[in-house]
């Protein structure tokens, strides 16, 4: 059977010989644990599940990273080598889920971590930091590290196509130890001192005809206390590092997935965890384990050079972005986001596969990344559900280890959300007006380098304010706007880090966001450079607004004061968003009608957020973020975005479904955008034959899932 990606109903579908198909799968990373992982793979099989995912354990000689495929420095295997008795790899895997379910088939999932051995062997080529840390990583810059790595993903592709249950194989999907950012990068540093990247980099530096340099270092560069907006003269070495990250990942991707099509046979799925455009700002060991926290905490996105994410989701090779579910919105009351870009993944017509690592009360991880407690189930799993659907994603239930889902009730909802996966597979598909984020990914290169305010402005703007306002949300990449494709019912959108004026920025925004009375919000920096200077006249011409420029890093607070625009509607004496973080220099509306006031040196009242309508679009200025829920909701009236519930409650919908997730007690009202014939999406069951809204009363978390159908007159 050969699998694909197709358009199908307004969403990238898979295919099975052609024909659209659903393919809910389960995966544990766990197969070490054999008899729980056997166990819980025939508890899935018993719910009706038949796809899950092969994984080729490590750990030959005691060595994580190594497998049967990949011993040393250039011992690569195929066939693999011996292993002992107990060794439980990619066939004996496959053989026994076949015994469990007779039309088992398969995803292949690998890593690209290379043996200690070889770690040993090189350590020239491992990433290397500042604090003179060698990571269990190879260096990007490593030709060796990729060649080997190219040779083993062949090996280990060309074994499972030669065996017996090769004909189950749908695709191979590589999970990075650092999944889709460095290791290095991952703890928030910049710069990779190791041999390695050293050679490459002076040698990039002679391509470009620039004087050779080392690769700079985070201690030394730290020192020198940039505002977070600088001028290029002053981090013109640090820009070239950057540019040749850029070039390097894409050197890695282009390895792995040239490994893939060089060995799978036609019809096979490729994918990566990789393109995390939502997570601008993720301070990921920090965040994970609470430790290392940084004063300075660099930017993943320069750091390991995936920036330019539209380019690559274009790669034809490529069918799948897979990435888990964002860690800070797990438990109940949240969204559901995945850390992949994922609404600029279905646009360009490839699979966003949510890794739903949803942890639970059910093994001793309870308590961990918002994990389900007993009845919570329905309302966590289906909002899960309810939100991949509405935005045209996929997704499908993993286990770290193994007994996430081992509960009853929980895989009574999981089997129903496969049901329903088949009910909707050919229902049509399109965005409904939403809160847009244009998120632009190489933004961090007119900065610092630093990380804290895109925390502020993309991750925690989408979990915190989006999420709650009461309207549908979609993040893109800015360079979607230059798509034909791209939707235009949207009438809001957000540009947190729009900051670069070029005649060319403003007239995309012109021809696509500046038009049908559009209302755009730029954030604290917008325009504030050229790429080269810092200046406020080029916000100027960016916003169309005029501009002070004060050479300052300050906290930022605006407290809204003007109560007399539909945009500050229902807000109270006093009422303040904004963050401690100290960003600069400061740009200063000098024009606008106020909304709300900053206090910066010697607490000086400053216009901090104003509205100025022209005659095809209003522009919004925020001096702080991120902007509150409730703001959020007026903004998506007053530009004609159709909001849905007022209480905070997380809403997703498209044109034929609205799901909202709720945990605070009381009565809700759901208004629909026109009048509809009204499912229970859950139950099948109708509630309304022509409804222009739904009423139900909320008494525990939950989530309640309406399909619907325009009502005839």
């Amino acid at each position: 059977m050969k699998y694909g990606v197709t358009q199908h109903n307004g969403r990238p579908t898979f295919t099975a010989d052609g024909k659209p198909v659903v393919l809910s799968s389960y995966c544990s990373c766990g197969p070490s644990w054999r008899e729980q992982w056997l166990a819980a793979h025939r508890n899935f099989a018993k719910h009706g599940c038949e796809i899950f995912w092969l994984i080729p354990t490590g750990g030959y000689g005691g060595e994580w990273g190594t497998t049967p495929f990949w011993t040393g420095p250039g011992a690569i295997h195929c066939p693999p080598i011996q292993m002992p008795e107990d060794y439980f790899g990619v066939n004996e895997q496959a053989n026994a889920l076949i015994e469990i379910e007779p039309e088992a088939r398969f995803f292949v999932r690998m890593m690209d971590m290379p043996p200690a051995s070889w770690a040993r062997a090189y350590p020239e080529e491992m990433a290397l930091n500042c604090e003179g840390h060698r990571y269990d990583s190879a260096s990007l810059a490593s030709e060796k590290y990729l060649e080997e790595l190219g040779a083993f993903l062949r090996a280990l592709i060309r074994h499972c196509e030669q065996g017996a249950w090769a004909e189950r194989i749908i695709g191979y999907v590589i999970y990075p130890a650092g999944e889709g950012a460095t290791p290095l990068a991952c703890e928030g540093y910049l710069f990779d001192q190791s041999p390695s990247m050293q050679r490459a980099f002076a040698e990039f530096l002679k391509s470009k005809g620039q004087p050779v340099a080392p690769v700079p270092r985070d201690d030394e560069f730290h020192q020198r206390g940039l505002p977070f907006w600088s001028a290029a003269r002053k981090v013109a070495v640090e820009r070239r590092y950057f540019e040749l990250q850029t070039a390097l990942f894409r050197r890695y991707c282009r390895t792995m997935i040239e490994a893939i099509r060089a060995e799978a046979r036609p019809g096979r799925l490729c994918g990566i965890d990789a393109l995390k455009g939502n997570m601008l700002g993720w301070m990921t060991h920090p965040i994970f384990t609470g430790k290392k926290w940084k004063e300075h905490y660099g930017d993943q996105f320069l750091a390991t050079g995936t920036t330019g994410m539209a380019e690559i989701l274009d790669w034809k090779e490529l069918d799948i972005i897979a990435t888990p579910h964002d860690y800070r919105q797990r438990w109940i009351g949240f969204g559901f986001d995945p850390e992949g870009i994922g609404d600029s993944v279905q646009l360009h017509g490839k699979i966003m596969l949510v890794e739903e690592d949803q942890r639970s009360y059910a093994n001793n991880e309870r308590g961990l990344f918002g994990s389900i407690e007993p009845g919570e189930e329905e309302a966590i799993l289906y909002r899960n559900l309810a939100a991949t659907f509405t935005k045209g994603h996929h997704t499908y239930p993993m286990d770290v280890c193994v007994g996430y889902f081992e509960s009853e009730a929980i895989q009574k909802v999981l089997k129903r959300r496969r049901e329903i996966e088949q009910e909707f597979l050919h229902h049509e598909r399109a965005d409904v007006p939403s809160v847009v984020m244009l998120v632009d990914d190489g933004s961090g290169m007119w900065t610092n380098f630093s990380a804290e305010y895109n925390d502020l402005a993309v991750i925690h703007q989408r979990i915190h304010g989006m999420n709650h306002c009461g309207a549908p949300t979609r993040t893109f990449l800015f360079d979607d706007l230059k798509r034909d494709n791209f939707p235009k019912c949207h009438k809001l959108f957000l540009l947190p880090n729009c900051y670069r004026y070029t005649p060319a920025t403003l007239a995309l925004l012109k021809r696509k966001l500046f038009r049908n009375g559009n209302v755009i919000v730029f954030g604290p920096g917008s325009g504030i450079t050229d790429g080269k200077t810092v200046a406020a006249r080029f916000a100027a011409k960016l916003t169309g607004l005029a501009f002070d420029l004060l050479e300052v890093e300050y906290p930022r607070f605006v407290t809204i004061d003007n109560f007399t625009h539909p945009l500050t509607a229902g807000f109270g004496a006093h009422e303040t968003f904004g963050d401690t973080h100290r960003y600069g220099p400061v740009l200063v509306p000098k024009d606008g009608e106020r909304l709300g006031t900053i206090a910066l040196d010697n607490g000086k009242r400053r216009p901090g957020l104003v509205v100025k309508q022209f005659r095809s679009h209003t522009v919004i200025f925020t001096a702080a973020v991120p902007l509150p829920a409730k703001l959020l909701r007026n903004l998506a009236r007053f530009s004609g975005t159709h909001v849905y519930d007022d209480e905070d409650d997380v809403v997703h919908a498209n044109t034929t479904m609205v799901a909202v997730h709720a945990v605070k007690p009381g009565p809700r009202t759901i208004r629909l955008p026109g009048k509809f014939t009204v499912s229970d999406a859950i139950t099948g069951k109708l509630v309304s034959r022509a409804a222009n809204s739904v009423a139900f009363p909320v008494t525990k978390p939950v989530t309640k899932w309406f399909a619907l159908e325009r009502a005839r007159r």
